[in-house]
């Protein structure tokens, strides 16, 4: 049996078969993205599927799992691609002016030049009913709506009068979304903005995952079919059809998930070089930082992987103006759809130079290149490494070092320099543009001793020159170029939720709601993992659940065993690994800590760090100075709960952490053995 991952890029759509067992790949197929397919980007899709099979003659039943991941709803978003939305308002009588503020949101702009087209009716929630929802939809679809967002004040608390809302939209065949559906935290105006974007690309999505579903079936596939969302939850691919906003940045999160079951790290920082644009973000305790999405200025409470996007990747178009290089990008081969001249096998030397403009509005400063038979290849920032010499031959961006150099003469001429100093400019005016963004992102995360790692088919073109410019070490991760395509093959199920909670119990209800979702998706309960950590700035939790093991297939992402937890903690604690000692241990996480002394004399301190590390890797729990204890049978927490500083109880397979002391009225119950652990404030 073996595992499909997908990822359809704005370039490529990528496959990859991985198999259960070893987790070794089996094959890999390439296709174009086929963005003006009738079929839209599933047609790509199913290409690169059918194209993965026929290469090991991999029988249909053999497939036991296919995860998706889609840049399509950016796309969508971007290009304007949206239907008209009804945004549905309810809220209590008296707060009706309040509510109606919030709701009533003006303008949505996506890009420039495109906004999602919005009308607006509100009910007051005491008047809500079937025949009152029938009336306002109607309005709403005479005026020009063609799909709804639903907004209900307190709806956290109450989501009934939204679900009607949902209901009744049913009968009139219009697609809808509810706030709800995509948080359970507080913020009306946000909620509103959210459903109502998810909305506007419900009929697009639809679409494609029909047409998926479709062209599966009549290749006699009947695996499970899911989508890996931004936050790296992996969900039924009706949530593409259902809230396709979630699935927002999907790429950037499967590959770093690829990286990061391969090689779990503490800290770092990822660059993924594709071929128009490079994707930077940080890993922090084991996990990628995640963010709410904002689309252009308008915050969301979509979550995704935190990636800062720049316009430069190994495809880049070179510009020149008036004998001087000034600038890379943003345009690129594949936008111009020329061949790189490192690939183009049907040219020949020798070259002359032409400033073209790729689309119709650009600046006429781009250098491309013409063999004598009329033929035109772009000059890009890959060839520029190839006339260098610095990629490895078996690099996914290796190509034919000659023909680079015979390119760039013409451009080196015009430039008065050698090649060899042309193609240096053009790398270092590239990593220029990649240098303050790397840096913001450490900064801002407070990531102290990271490291690089490269992903995407570009990787080797500008992540050791980056890692040079930062002074820091790097790596290519093994099959960088398809590592997206990996990462959905192998990630496990998991998902993520941000509740509201008012206390313990709250608290564990929500835990135990998220493991129940887990569980309808296959997951074997005795493997679920779940981190549940404190979001102070909104009173809330963000929940996090990982199942190891799945009855639909076994997962192949490896568990970490004693040994490199303990490198793990020793990283994280800045100790050496002999330094850490174990003070916990059971099936999902184990607990280290170190004793860290300074001063002198009558000024000697000591204390002890602490950390927490699960299966998987990652960091759970970081304390610089704390202490553990661990409980067996009866549970006396009182001198905890008096306890200053945040805390975590792990008991069996749940990480709970608090910001504070822990709740009074959080119920303790097991049989088994659990660990208590408190994070003492620094003294000064």
């Amino acid at each position: 049996m073996i595992r499909i991952g997908i990822d359809v890029g704005g370039t490529f759509t990528k496959a990859v078969a991985v198999d259960r067992t070893s987790g070794q790949i089996m094959a890999r197929a390439v296709v174009p993205t086929t963005h003006r397919a009738p079929s839209g980007v599933a047609e790509g899709a199913v290409a690169a599927l059918l194209d993965l099979l026929a290469q090991e003659r991999i029988r249909q039943d053999e497939i036991a799992f296919l995860t998706l991941s889609t840049t399509q709803a950016v796309n969508a978003l971007l290009e304007g691609d949206v239907a008209p939305v009804g945004i549905l308002a309810i809220g209590p009588r008296r707060e009706r002016r309040q509510i109606q503020r919030l709701t009533r949101i003006e303008r949505i702009d996506l890009a420039p030049g495109r906004t999602v087209p919005l009308h607006y009716v509100y009910l007051d929630r005491e008047s809500v009913s079937e025949s009152s929802l029938r009336e306002a939809i109607t309005r709403l679809r005479t005026a020009g709506a063609a799909v709804l967002a639903v907004s209900a004040a307190y709806a956290v608390e109450d989501r009934s009068s939204e679900l009607m809302a949902l209901e009744v939209a049913k009968e009139f065949d219009i697609p809808a979304t509810a706030g709800s559906q995509l948080t359970g935290l507080y913020g009306l105006q946000v909620r509103t903005l959210t459903a109502a974007v998810n909305a506007s690309i419900l009929p697009k999505m639809r679409e494609t995952t029909a047409w998926l579903r479709t062209a599966l079936w009549e290749a006699s596939i009947r695996a499970p079919m899911m989508i890996l969302t931004g936050d790296l939850s992996i969900a039924p691919i009706e949530q593409l059809a259902e809230l396709p906003a979630t699935s927002i940045l999907s790429g950037p999160a499967a590959s770093v998930a690829g990286a990061l079951s391969s090689e779990p790290a503490v800290e770092a920082l990822f660059v993924e070089v594709g071929g128009t644009s490079t994707n930077l973000g940080v890993i922090r305790n084991g996990r990628p930082a995640l963010r709410y999405v904002r689309i252009l200025h308008h915050p969301t409470c979509l979550r995704s992987v935190d990636v800062h996007i720049a316009g430069i990747g190994g495809g880049s178009l070179i510009r020149i103006d008036r004998g001087r290089l000034i600038g890379i990008g943003p345009r690129s081969a594949h936008i111009a759809g020329l061949p790189y001249a490192s690939f183009a096998r049907e040219v020949t030397p020798p070259f002359r130079l032409e400033i073209v403009a790729p689309q119709p509005g650009d600046r006429p400063d781009y250098a491309v290149v013409r063999d004598a038979q009329g033929r035109r290849v772009a000059l890009t920032v890959t060839d520029a490494a190839n006339v260098l010499g610095l990629l490895p031959p078996d690099d996914y961006a290796a190509g034919n070092r000659d023909l680079a150099c015979a390119a760039f003469e013409p451009l080196a001429a015009s430039l008065g320099k050698s090649v060899d100093e042309v193609a240096r400019e053009v790398l270092l005016a590239a990593t220029d543009t990649l240098v303050p963004l790397a840096r913001e992102l450490l900064q801002e995360y407070d990531v102290r001793q990271p490291r690089i790692i490269g992903l995407g088919g570009g990787a080797s073109v500008l992540v050791p020159l980056l890692a040079q410019r930062l002074a820091l070490p790097g790596t290519i991760t093994p099959h960088a170029e398809i590592m997206a395509s990996i990462g959905d093959a192998t990630s496990p199920l998991s998902y993520l939720e941000e509740v509201q909670v008012r206390s313990g119990s709250d608290l564990l209800s929500a835990v135990e709601r998220v493991e129940h979702r887990l569980i309808a998706l296959g997951a074997e309960p005795k493997s679920i993992q779940v981190v549940a950590e404190p979001i102070p700035e909104r009173h809330a939790s963000r929940i996090r659940a990982v199942a190891l093991e799945s009855s639909l297939c076994p997962t192949t992402t490896p568990r970490i065993d004693r040994a490199r937890a303990q490198q793990l903690a020793a990283e994280a604690l800045g100790v050496a690994s002999e330094r850490v000692h174990l003070q916990f241990e059971n099936t999902h996480y184990w607990v280290f800590s170190t004793t860290v002394r300074s001063g002198f004399w009558l000024f000697r301190r000591e204390r002890r760090a602490l950390a927490v590390v699960d299966r998987t890797g990652a960091i759970c729990f970081r304390a610089d100075d704390g202490w553990c204890r661990v409980i067996h049978g009866d549970w006396d927490i009182s001198s905890l709960r008096r306890s200053h500083g945040c805390a975590c109880a792990i008991v069996g397979s749940r990480c709970l952490l608090f910001d504070r002391a822990l709740p009074d009225d959080l119920p303790f119950e097991s049989a088994e053995s659990a660990c208590l652990l408190v994070a003492q404030p620094l003294r000064a």
